[in-house]
């Protein structure tokens, strides 16, 4: 007799949150064995949990890898008036993003491990760039220019992206070692004509 769920659909534990479980279990499994050795099978072995409810939650283990690690950034506080300070609108991105990292060991070693998959896996790579362009367009949206928009946006994330790779990946000395508020002084400029500046190829300026 075919239970009243329906064939094949995992049974949920109303007791247990069963979604953070699995979170919690693929963090700390991704973190021990790292991606390739870590199956969904032993995911769900050590959360107690069918490996099919992992797939109803989550889809594939890209998925799930994805949404263990992303960091959780409540974009409101952390960019909470960011054009109301002295320094400009691009110095301060950048101070808040590194400021958020450096406060928050935790959410920046689960980017960190995104960074580094993500340099391999494609799938994962397509879903930490939907993420880190939906914070700079969430963010930055309002200030940027209206010509080449998206192509405005794409380079600062292009800016801080590499910024944060040679500052928590490679480990660049000049990098890793300088304060927030020095990162902001070297790179907001940059970021700042990439929102609102001239970035015309010179050629066409003839």
């Amino acid at each position: 007799m075919t239970s009243a769920r329906g064939r094949g659909r995992p049974k949920l534990d109303r007791t247990v949150d069963n979604r953070e479980q699995i979170l919690t279990t693929a963090r700390e499994m991704f973190s021990e064995s790292g991606f390739e050795r870590t199956t969904m099978r032993a995911i769900g072995r050590r959360a107690g949990v069918d490996p099919a409810l992992i797939h109803h939650y989550f889809g594939t283990k890209n998925d799930l890898l994805v949404a263990a690690l992303r960091p959780e950034v409540d974009v409101a506080t952390v960019f909470a008036g960011i054009a109301d300070t002295d320094a400009t609108v691009g110095c301060e991105f950048v101070y808040r993003v590194v400021d958020f990292w450096e406060r928050d060991p935790q959410q920046r070693a689960r980017a960190v491990a995104l960074l580094r998959i993500a340099v391999t896996h494609d799938q994962v790579a397509d879903r930490l760039r939907e993420f880190f362009l939906g914070v700079a367009t969430g963010v930055l949206g309002e200030f940027v220019s209206a010509d080449e928009r998206g192509q405005r946006v794409a380079m600062v994330m292009s800016q801080m992206l590499g910024l944060l790779m040679a500052r928590y990946v490679m480990r660049v000395p000049a990098i890793a070692d300088a304060a927030a508020s020095d990162l902001s002084r070297w790179a907001g400029p940059t970021i700042d004509r990439y929102l609102f500046g001239d970035i015309t190829n010179p050629s066409d300026r003839r």
